[in-house]
């Protein structure tokens, strides 16, 4: 049986199984908030443009950061406060000033995964055998040859071969190296420690609101290490009695996946440990034990919550509106001249990028099969944003998000719809406020 991290006040009754099935399959409008990284503020923008035109979404299908931008919404609509409340607050803590990012881009978002990285550091040379490979006096010759070759020949490949020599010899640089590479690093905590559920990222999360009658659904993806399809965790605690039927249709095939036919039980409730599992980026590799398998980054297959059995989940769905990092023919941005840490953040972008385009077509297409009428509305990051964790970048994705979203939302509205209703926009839209850092809660 599934558990969860967190406990619920006796008091309180959260969404039953029926109330859940009621709402999704009545949901009208998905949200769905790409993995995006720094990108973030595209999804803050169009949630900017939908309190304005008084649109509220009935289910959330995110993915990767799109997680926690997601149930921040969900958690400010549940309430009843502003609808990026809690964004906002985030945003607030977890980013710097450009002029300093540029410096050190380590931003207060990362500080949980700074504090990981130095314990697993410690504990890596905790071990005797550690300690003793730092000396490779065996590897000396080499220093030796490798020098006198460059002296003889100062090619950049000489230097190069000195350099690496060097490097791999000196028992200092062999200290860094093996801790760098080889520390093991420990259950995902970029934002997530499970020793203490209420301290990994602020603003915590409020289950009593997530987990409310009248919240709307919330589904994201899970991946389990070594599984062909992922599993989803949602707001309500009865979730593994959701039936899906998973059979080989589009969204595997575009894939190359095979899954059986036949009925089955991907549905776990959403918790802190779920929440963070599905999102791992910008290291692939890290996973979270949640009662006894883990999971890894779900993003490397689902960019957002787009798998065949949420998607059965919302028959009379009738407007999609994903806010996708990036369109891969955007990311025509040369960084050989910029350093690591574009280059490396322009790599995942059009990765996850790419795994988006084929999120979004194999959904479209589950749609055309069933013969469901689902409208689209898709926002992509320009290229003129920048991968950095700053309160500029943030607020010029969010200018341009709401921009961009704004005129695609207006024409939907004025569309006919299925039932002869639609939102109706608030007398006043709410401008949002240009945010200063403010000091990051201590840890």
């Amino acid at each position: 049986m599934a558990t969860v991290d967190f406990k619920l006040p006796p008091t309180f009754r959260p969404k039953s199984l029926e109330e859940w099935r009621a709402q999704a399959s009545s949901a009208r409008i998905a949200f769905a908030p790409f993995g995006g990284g720094p990108y973030f503020g595209y999804e803050v923008g169009v949630m900017d443009a939908m309190a304005e035109l008084g649109i509220r979404p009935d289910v959330y299908l995110p993915g990767c950061i799109g997680n926690f931008m997601g149930l921040y919404h969900l958690m400010a609509v549940a309430e009843g406060k502003k609808p990026t409340h809690y964004v906002d607050e985030f945003a607030s803590v977890a980013l710097m000033q450009e002029k300093d990012y540029l410096k050190a881009p380590i931003a207060p978002f990362f500080v949980m995964r700074a504090a990981q990285w130095a314990k697993g550091f410690a504990a890596y040379y905790t071990s005797p055998e550690a300690w003793s490979n730092l000396f490779a006096p065996e590897l000396f010759p080499a220093v030796l040859t490798a020098t006198q070759t460059f002296a003889m020949d100062p090619t950049e490949r000489n230097l190069g071969k000195m350099l690496r020599a060097i490097a791999v010899w000196h028992p200092m640089s062999r200290w860094f190296l093996g801790g760098y590479y080889f520390a093991p690093i420990g259950p995902f905590a970029e934002l997530y420690d499970y020793k203490d559920p209420l301290g990994w990222i602020d603003p915590s999360p409020r289950w009593e609101s997530i987990y409310q009658p009248d919240a709307p659904v919330f589904m994201m993806s899970l991946l389990p290490v070594g599984a062909r399809d992922v599993r989803i965790a949602t707001n309500c605690l009865q979730a593994e009695e959701i039936e899906a039927t998973r059979s080989q249709d589009v969204h595997l095939r575009i894939r190359g996946l095979v899954a059986e036919e036949g009925t089955c039980l991907p549905f776990q409730p959403l918790d802190g440990r779920r929440l963070a599992s599905g999102s791992n980026l910008p290291w692939l590799s890290a996973e979270t034990e949640i009662d006894g398998v883990w999971y890894r980054e779900s993003a490397v297959r689902d960019a957002a919550t787009f798998a065949p059995e949420a998607l059965e989940q919302l028959p009379n769905l009738e407007l999609m509106i994903a806010v996708q990092i990036m369109d891969p023919r955007q990311g025509n941005v040369l960084t050989i001249d910029q350093g690591n840490h574009n280059n490396y953040a322009t790599q995942i972008t059009e990765l996850v990028a790419t795994i988006g385009d084929d999120d979004i077509d194999s959904a479209q297409q589950y749609f055309r099969d069933r013969k469901q009428d689902v409208s689209w509305i898709i926002i992509e990051a320009s290229g003129n944003t920048q991968p950095f964790w700053s309160l500029e970048n943030f607020e010029k994705c969010r200018a341009i998000g709401r921009a961009s979203a704004l005129p695609k939302l207006k024409a939907w509205l004025e569309q006919p719809k299925r039932n002869g209703d639609g939102p109706t926009p608030p007398a006043a839209a709410a401008k949002p406020v240009p945010l200063k850092p403010r000091r990051p809660a201590a840890e």
